[in-house]
């Protein structure tokens, strides 16, 4: 990552400056907080600040009133964080940090506050001081990533949207709610919470550059392509190593069915985008599609090898998600991935019960049909029934409505009941983007659906493969993919119902 990352810093009087106030007045702390900052919105680990961890680790030390303690990297980049007590007892503390660190583990949705005692009185903890030594900025920051915490995503992005309306530059509210509004599947205020304020910010403001890509892909993915993709190309301009602007325009070639283009501009980029580690198996993840389109399955297999399957073994659910994605694709093609599950299960297995997002759930059953024990199928199912018959919150009302069947059925395809498939998928398809995820990651959900179609043995259900594969190509131009699906439909040699 470029030295940016720390240079400049800002203190104390930078942050009043622009009028984003906090109430610590340690100028260390508010640097590091910066700096955090600055890695998160990146996907970056700083070598000049020595990575997130270490930069955790600093910035509570630079907090006067903070006890100290070893820390982990948080689970947005790669494992569980492990924060211990904060007694901030004056002005000095640092709140902004508080609600970064503590956010950056909400944000990876690997912790919550349903589950885990310590995450749950940590977040109070922080409301409680924030309520008594914070302003009213820092008070909003501290409610918000509380509600995000206890499964109250879309009350915490109102709280992000308030923030922003009285200081729109304030590029952690604006940060938060981008991914927020990601995991709600809310296309729509991706684009707008960042467009909203793009002509407040000054150019000279750090991370200015990544707004553009974050611009890009709210518009991308509301199929605005031509003014995505530019913006992402504004990004990459300003910044080369923007790994967000990048997977945006992979995105908009990925929706138009420019494989090719693709290929040559993720490959062409890769020793600019690979720096950013915390994002890089994602956009290997995009590189492989690519190639997937193509029926270049070796080179995809390449790419899971060398690449995805070896980073998905951080812990962080993204790159979970990105390994059990490729692998389904893969088979959903015909392709033997072998044993490749097995080593996806562990760390699957030990989020079965967070019920955090019901996209990570979906692909968490993905990996255990992969598997293909009962036993943790079971389990999985169990865990879910019971959090949706007695939690409460957003994603327990998705996973209600719309996630556990989406799981049911994808255990109903490995059980080769595809007719339950598409009894369960086509009611809902339209809705499934509420589960959260891309355009492109729920895709996956599209091609079980057509692929059951497909495979039925009820001649009625085949009829739907057309209808479905049609509505594919209306929302992916020029897929390969596609005319595949739509040349298996032909030699059914099923003619229209009369």
């Amino acid at each position: 990552m470029a030295s940016w990352c720390a240079e400049n810093l800002r203190d104390c009087q930078a942050w009043k400056d622009e009028g984003l106030t906090m109430s610590t007045t340690s100028n260390e702390a508010s640097r590091l907080f910066d700096g955090l900052l600055r890695q998160y919105v990146s996907w970056s680990n700083c070598e000049q600040l020595d990575g997130i961890d270490n930069t955790i680790n600093a910035l509570q030390k630079a907090d006067p009133d903070a006890s100290i303690g070893e820390q982990k990297t948080p689970s947005w980049c790669n494992v569980q964080l492990e924060l211990n007590d904060w007694y901030p007892e004056c002005a000095d503390a640092c709140v902004m940090g508080r609600v970064l660190i503590l956010g950056l583990d909400a944000m990876g949705t690997s912790r919550s506050s349903r589950l885990d005692k310590q995450y749950a009185d940590e977040m109070t903890k922080l409301l409680n001081d924030a309520n008594r030594i914070g302003n009213q900025r820092e008070k909003s920051h501290a409610k918000a990533i509380n509600l995000f915490a206890n499964d109250q995503m879309i009350a915490a992005c109102q709280e992000w949207e308030n923030i922003l309306r009285e200081t729109p530059n304030d590029l952690l509210a604006l940060k938060f709610a981008h991914d927020a509004y990601f995991y709600l599947g809310d296309s729509l205020s991706i684009k707008d919470s960042v467009g909203r304020v793009l002509p407040s910010w000054n150019v000279s403001t750090p991370c200015y550059s990544y707004l553009h890509g974050m611009y890009a892909f709210g518009l991308e993915e509301c199929k605005e392509y031509d003014k995505a993709e530019n913006e992402a190309l504004k990004g990459l301009e300003l910044r080369r190593e923007d790994a967000w602007a990048t997977h945006a325009r992979a995105h908009c070639m990925e929706m138009n069915g420019r494989f090719n283009e693709g290929i040559a501009f993720m490959e062409s980029t890769m020793d600019d985008w690979n720096r950013s580690s915390m994002l890089a198996c994602h956009n290997y993840w995009h590189t492989a599609l690519f190639y997937l389109e193509r029926e270049d399955y070796d080179t995809v297999l390449s790419y899971y090898d060398s690449e995805i399957g070896v980073l998905s073994k951080s812990g962080a659910m993204l790159d979970l998600v990105d390994a059990a994605s490729i692998l389904f694709r893969l088979h959903m093609e015909g392709v033997d991935v072998s044993n490749r599950w097995n080593a996806l299960l562990p760390i699957a297995q030990s989020h079965m019960d967070d019920h955090i997002l019901a996209f990570n759930d979906a692909h968490f059953r993905l990996i255990t049909e992969g598997c293909g024990i009962d036993t943790i199928r079971q389990q999985h199912r169990k865990s879910i029934r019971g959090f949706i018959s007695t939690g409460t919150g957003d994603n327990c009302r998705i996973t209600r409505q719309i996630g556990e069947t989406v799981c049911e059925a994808i255990s109903a395809y490995w059980a080769n009941d595809f007719d339950a498939v598409i009894s369960r998928l086509a009611p809902i398809r339209k809705k499934i983007c509420e589960i959260g995820g891309s355009n492109a990651q729920r895709d996956i959900f599209t091609q079980i659906l057509i692929n059951s179609c497909l495979r039925s043995s009820n001649e009625n259900n085949n009829r739907l493969a057309k209808v479905f594969i049609e509505e594919r190509f209306n929302e992916k131009k020029n897929s390969l993919i596609s005319e595949r699906l739509m040349a298996r439909f032909k030699a059914l040699n099923i003619g229209d119902k009369k």
